[in-house]
C-alpha cells in the first residue's frame, strides 16, 4: 500500500437538533479542496460519538436532517482526484444507542451508565459486551459492502472495566472476579481485542484498518498502520516525542494526528497559526513520520475554506521534502525501556507514572540532542550502544539476557531510581551492578553532590535537591562514587506539632547518591520522574554526565544551539536528513502555544563520518560548507527560521 501522506482527520459529530444539515455541502467542492490543499488521505465519518449515521444505513440511525448519501459523495469525488477515503465509526461513543438502548452502556463501579460532565462527550460509554458489538460490527460491513472505502477508522476506544450483569456473568464464567479490579480491566481489554480481530476478518487485508486507542502492543498483527493523536496544546509536546520514539519501531507506518484546533477536538472558533501548523509537521518528518491535520467540519457548510487555506500552505511545504523524507527512518543509538504496563497509545493508560516518566526521558534527551528510542523489553535492543533504565523498571530474566549481551559488548547502561533490581525488589539482578541494595531510601526530602568533577557550570560544587527519592545503596570494591547522598535533619512529615516543610541538609548520609561500576551508572533517585515534575537543570546535566562517559563519539553533536532547539537525524540510501528545529512552545496558562517562529542566528552541528559526497539545504538543494577532522563533517550553518533539514549525501 502507498504510503499515508498529507492526511486530514475529519470529526463530524452533528447533534440531532440542526435542521439546515448539509444545506451548503458540495461533494466535488468538498473534494477539491481538500485536493487543492495538497491531501491526499481522508478521515471521513460513516458514524459518530452522537450515534448518526451519514448514509442510508439500513442497521444505523441517520441523522435526522440528512436528505443525501453525504458519505458515499464523498467517497465517490474524493476518489475521481486520487485522494483516498477511510471511514470513522467511534465506537467507545453512540450517544443515541446508549439512549434508546440502556442496556448497551457501560456500567460504573458504582452501578452508574452517566457521570462525569454531560455537556462533554464521555459522560456515558459503551459496553463491547452487549448487543451493541453486533450492532457496529454489522453497520461496519454495511459500510464496507456499500463502498470502495480504502480502510476503517475506529475511534474513542476506552478500555474501561464494565460491571453490568453480562460483564460480571461472563467473568464468573471466566473464573474471574468481577470485584478484582486487574481481573474487571483484563477482561474488557480481552473483549475488545477479540471485536477488533472479528472487525479485521470482516473487511479483509486489503484495506487499511486503525483501532485508535487500543494500544500499539495490541494492535500487533492486527492494525496496518499507527496514528499518534496528539493535538500539543491540550496532550503536551512531550507526549508526541515519546509516542514516536516507540511507535516508529513497531515495523508500520506512523502517521502524526496533530488538528489545526487552538484547544481541543471540537474547537470550531479555533484555528492554530502556521507557524504552530508547520512545528508539528516539522516533528513528524524529523522522527521519520507522516502528518494528519484534524479538523471539524460545520454540519451546513462543509469545509471553511480559512483552514484549507492554511493546511494547503503547510503541505505545499512539506510536499517539497518529500524526496527527503518519504521512507525515512529515524537514526538513533539510545534505547529507553519503557516501564511495564505502560499501554502506549491506549485510550486508557494503567500507569501514568510510567508515561511521565517516558516523556520526561524524552523532553531530557530532545534537550541534550541525544538520538533515542523507546522500547519494551520483548524488543531487539543489539543495535544500541547504550541502554537507559529509568525510575521503575526490574531487571526480568529476558531483559537480564538482553542487558548481559549488551554488555559482552562494550555497551553501556544508566539506570534510575528502583531500576535495576530484580522483580522482587530484594537486591540488584546481575553481578555487573557491583554494588549492594540495602533498602528503600529512608529519607523523603534529600540531597546528592558531585564527587567527580565533570563541567562545573552545569554541576556545580553544591548540594543539589532530590525531589523523588528511590533506593539506598552502597557500592563494592571495583565501583566508584560519583555523587555522594546527603540527609536532611528529618523527613517532611508531620510530627503533632509542626509540618516540616522546611528540610535543610543536615549531613553526609554515609552512602553513595550515584555510583559507577565499569560502563554502568546507577542513580539512587528517581531522576526522570523528578525532573518531569520539576525540570531541574542539574537533574539533566547529572544525565548528560554519564551519557559523555559511555558514549564518547555520538551520532550528531552541535554548537551555540540552545536547550529549547532539537536536532535529530533520519536516513534513506545514501543519506543522513538531520533536522534542526529551533521554534519551541511557550506555556500560556494551561496551553502551549507557538505563535512565531524563532531565529537561529549561526549554529554548528557535526555528523559522525569520514567523507561526504555533498551537504546542503532541503529542498533548494543550496550548498553548506563543511570540515572533516576527528571522525566527524562539521558544518555550519547559516541562519534558521524555525527548522532546517541539512542533506549530508555519501557516496
Amino acid at each position: 500500500m502507498r504510503l499515508i501522506k498529507r492526511a486530514v482527520h475529519l470529526d463530524f459529530h452533528t447533534l440531532p437538533n440542526i435542521p439546515d444539515f448539509g444545506d451548503n455541502f458540495d461533494a466535488k467542492h468538498f473534494a477539491r479542496t481538500l485536493k487543492d490543499a495538497k491531501v491526499d488521505f481522508v478521515n471521513v465519518f460513516a458514524k459518530c460519538n452522537i450515534g448518526f449515521a451519514y448514509y442510508p444505513t439500513k442497521i444505523g440511525l441517520p441523522h435526522p436532517h440528512m436528505k443525501f448519501d453525504m458519505l458515499g459523495q464523498m467517497v465517490e469525488e474524493c476518489h475521481k482526484l486520487d485522494i483516498r477515503v477511510i471511514a470513522y465509526f467511534n465506537v467507545g461513543l453512540d450517544h443515541e444507542m446508549a439512549r434508546k438502548h440502556r442496556e448497551w452502556c457501560l456500567v460504573n463501579k458504582e452501578g452508574q451508565i452517566i457521570e462525569g460532565d454531560r455537556t462533554a462527550n464521555f459522560f456515558r460509554l459503551m459496553c463491547l459486551n452487549s448487543g451493541y458489538r453486533d450492532y457496529l460490527l454489522s453497520m461496519i460491513k454495511e459500510v464496507v459492502d456499500l463502498y470502495p472505502v480504502d480502510g476503517i477508522f475506529l475511534d474513542c476506544i476506552l478500555i474501561n472495566p464494565c460491571y453490568g450483569n453480562e460483564c460480571n456473568e461472563s467473568m464468573h464464567e471466566r473464573g474471574m472476579d468481577p470485584l478484582n479490579d486487574q481481573d474487571a480491566a483484563s477482561f474488557m481489554k480481552q473483549t475488545a481485542i477479540d471485536f477488533f480481530w472479528d472487525v479485521k476478518r470482516a473487511i479483509g487485508d486489503d484495506i487499511l484498518f486503525f483501532p485508535n486507542g487500543l494500544g500499539h502492543i495490541n494492535c500487533d498483527g492486527l492494525g496496518s498502520h499507527i496514528e499518534i493523536e496528539c493535538l500539543p496544546g491540550a496532550w503536551s509536546y512531550d507526549y508526541f516525542a515519546a509516542q514516536a520514539a516507540y511507535a516508529r519501531n513497531l515495523g508500520k507506518q506512523v502517521v502524526y494526528m496533530t488538528g489545526r484546533f487552538h484547544a481541543s477536538w471540537g474547537d470550531f472558533g479555533g484555528l492554530k497559526s502556521k507557524a504552530s501548523l508547520e512545528y508539528d509537521c516539522w516533528d513528524a518528518i524529523s522522527n521519520g513520520i507522516t502528518t494528519s491535520v484534524g479538523d471539524h467540519m460545520h454540519p451546513r457548510d462543509g469545509l471553511e475554506s480559512d483552514v484549507y487555506r492554511l493546511v494547503g500552505e503547510v503541505y505545499t511545504d512539506i510536499e517539497k521534502y518529500e524526496p527527503w523524507t518519504d521512507y525515512a527512518r529515524a537514526v538513533a543509538e539510545i534505547a529507553i525501556i519503557m516501564p511495564e504496563g505502560c499501554d502506549m497509545g491506549a485510550n486508557n493508560v494503567a500507569f501514568p507514572q510510567g508515561q511521565a516518566i517516558l516523556n520526561a526521558a524524552a523532553r531530557i534527551l530532545g534537550e541534550l540532542k541525544y538520538t533515542f528510542d523507546i522500547m519494551d523489553e520483548r524488543a531487539d535492543i543489539t543495535k544500541y550502544k547504550v541502554i537507559i533504565l529509568p525510575d521503575v523498571i526490574p531487571v526480568t530474566e529476558l531483559l537480564r539476557k538482553k542487558l548481559e549481551a549488551h554488555q559482552a559488548k562494550g555497551g553501556g547502561i544508566i539506570s534510575t531510581g528502583s531500576s535495576g533490581l530484580n522483580p522482587e525488589k530484594t537486591a540488584f539482578a546481575m553481578d555487573s551492578w557491583n554494588m549492594s541494595y540495602d533498602g528503600p531510601d529512608p529519607w523523603n526530602a534529600s540531597y546528592f553532590k558531585m564527587v567527580e568533577a565533570g563541567d562545573r557550570k552545569l554541576l556545580p560544587d553544591r548540594l543539589c535537591a532530590i525531589y523523588n527519592q528511590g533506593i539506598q545503596m552502597s557500592g563494592k570494591p571495583g565501583s566508584r562514587t560519583i555523587a555522594d547522598y546527603y540527609q536532611p535533619y528529618f523527613n517532611r512529615k508531620w510530627d503533632g506539632f509542626h509540618g516540616t516543610f522546611y528540610t535543610p541538609p543536615e549531613k553526609y548520609a554515609g552512602w553513595p547518591a550515584v555510583l559507577r561500576s565499569g560502563d554502568l551508572f546507577q542513580v539512587c533517585f528517581q531522576l526522570f520522574t523528578g525532573y518531569g515534575e520539576y525540570a531541574m537543570p542539574e537533574h539533566k546535566y547529572l544525565l548528560k554526565y554519564c551519557l559523555e562517559q559511555l558514549l564518547t563519539n555520538p551520532i550528531v553533536k552541535y554548537e551555540n544551539i540552545p536547550s529549547t532547539a532539537r536536532v535529530s537525524v533520519t536516513s534513506k540510501e545514501q543519506m543522513e536528513m538531520i533536522h534542526v528545529k529551533v521554534t519551541y512552545p511557550e506555556l500560556r496558562n494551561k496551553y502551549n502555544v507557538i505563535e512565531e517562529h524563532s531565529v537561529l542566528h549561526g549554529g554548528v552541528v557535526s555528523i559522525r563520518g569520514d567523507s561526504a559526497k555533498e551537504v546542503y539545504i532541503a529542498p533548494t538543494r543550496e550548498p553548506l560548507a563543511y570540515d572533516i577532522s576527528d571522525g566527524y563533517i562539521r558544518i555550519s550553518l547559516p541562519e534558521v527560521v524555525g527548522y532546517m533539514m541539512v542533506v549530508v549525501e555519501h557516496e
